[in-house]
């Protein structure tokens, strides 16, 4: 048991209590953000005294310190993120994070590895540079705010004099937003990966250019076919087998293959599956405008007429179950269900495929209490819809536009009709 301590414990009222240790598992992020926010709240403090109580000369030391303390955290932080990125890429990026408070080093180990990992850091780290690097200058090691002699028995900041307060909130803004993005991109480039899109030297980004540059597929017998590999090698610097194994991947992708013209093949059903399960939906519930609200939230007027509409239902549900149960298997059924749930999240399509195999081995082990619990759903149409056109789907999609009268049903559709649903802004200027 350890020594109990009177001073930094657990006390009333409760919701002042902070969680530490492994009490919330803070990490470096987190460790960042209260370093910012006592920073800009006593710059902010100050700023409304008019420095007449507060005293710019005094809380300029913990203000600067916060500010430095904060980013030198979020860059380790990002460090973090960037050598997951190398273990998912299946290489090692060692950095002694626990040791080095060189903001200027630290800081170049990420810019340039980071612009090397992956080319989607670049417009971000170029916006950061020239303040971290104003840091660095004045605060290498984060001594220079904390006391006022160096370990050279040399006094601090003669070089600078005067630091405005209203300059550095403003620059401190603009540096954190900055980091934020740049933790967000991290995020979201761990997912991407992890879906493991990607070649030795290409992104999933870069795949997806080459894919655009692409001829169709049934041009590739042409000589000039020969023309264009050679041009994505150069451009990309990549070895023949590297652009093969990126254009095999272009091939079988949902998000890809229709850049070339390639058809790829939903799983576990075919679409006249889908038609026929979609009919039995239409007939069995209307189709709402952008709404997932169930049929018998309806309330009806009296209690016989709620017994009708319950027996209708019933009645519609075993004429659909008649209908499906001769071909219905697990492989229909959980393409079905896939296209439901996967209409959820709709990041990458990588997670479709996913989705499939997990519902593939978890759907319910009776075909007709899966097969009910799907048709009941009234936004069934709606989500399998949104899934199609993002699996790039389209001909399948218009289809059932056209067959049930969906034009204006769906605010999202005349925009996932031109595929601008879809390209989702991104941290390179869109999401694919």
């Amino acid at each position: 048991m350890p020594k109990l301590n009177r001073t930094f414990c657990g006390a009333e009222p409760t919701w002042a209590n902070a969680c530490v240790g492994d009490n919330g598992n803070p990490g470096y992020w987190t460790y960042s953000k209260g370093f910012s926010q006592a920073a800009n709240f006593l710059i902010e403090a100050a700023l409304k005294d008019r420095a007449i109580n507060l005293l710019v000369d005094e809380l300029v030391y913990p203000v600067c310190f916060n500010m430095r303390h904060s980013v030198e955290l979020r860059l380790k932080g990002a460090i973090q993120q960037l050598q997951r990125i190398s273990e998912i890429r299946g290489t090692s990026l060692q950095f002694n994070l626990a040791v080095s408070h060189d903001i200027k080093l630290i800081w170049e180990f990420f810019s340039q590895q980071s612009s090397r990992m992956d080319k989607r850091y670049l417009p971000i780290n170029n916006k950061i540079d020239p303040v971290v690097l104003d840091i660095a200058q004045v605060d290498p090691t984060g001594q220079t705010f904390r006391y006022p002699i160096s370990t050279e028995s040399q006094k601090h900041l003669t070089d600078v004099s005067i630091i405005n307060f209203v300059n550095l909130y403003q620059k401190f803004g603009l540096l954190e937003g900055s980091l934020e993005t740049l933790q967000h991109l991290g995020s979201f480039l761990i997912d991407e990966y992890q879906h493991q899109t990607f070649t030795k030297h290409l992104s999933r980004h870069q795949i997806w250019e080459i894919a655009q540059k692409l001829p169709l597929k049934q041009d590739w017998l042409d000589p000039s076919f020969d023309q264009v590999r050679d041009s994505l090698k150069e451009d990309y610097g990549l070895s023949g087998t590297e652009l093969s194994k990126a254009i095999d991947l272009i091939k079988s992708h949902y998000e890809f293959a229709p850049f070339i013209e390639e058809h790829t093949a939903l799983l576990g059903l075919e679409p006249k599956h889908i038609i026929m399960f979609l009919d039995m939906c239409v007939k069995m519930n209307e189709v709402a405008c952008d709404t997932i609200e169930l049929n018998f939230e309806q309330k009806p007027d009296t209690f016989e007429e709620a017994v009708k509409s319950w027996k209708n239902d019933a009645k519609l549900i075993a004429e659909a179950w008649e209908t499906f149960e001769p071909i219905i298997s697990p492989q229909i059924l959980a393409g079905l269900r896939t296209l439901f749930y996967f209409a959820r999240e709709l990041n990458f399509s990588e997670e479709y495929i996913v989705l499939y195999d997990y519902e593939l081995v978890s759907a319910p082990g009776e075909l007709k209490q899966g097969f009910v619990h799907i048709l009941k759903k009234t936004n069934a149409v709606n989500n399998i819809l949104h899934s199609l056109y993002f699996l790039k789907q389209v001909d399948l999609a218009e289809e059932i536009v056209q067959r049930y009268s969906l034009e204006n049903k769906f605010s999202w559709l005349s925009e996932a009709r031109t595929y601008q649903l879809f390209k989702k802004p991104d941290f390179c200027g869109y999401r694919i």
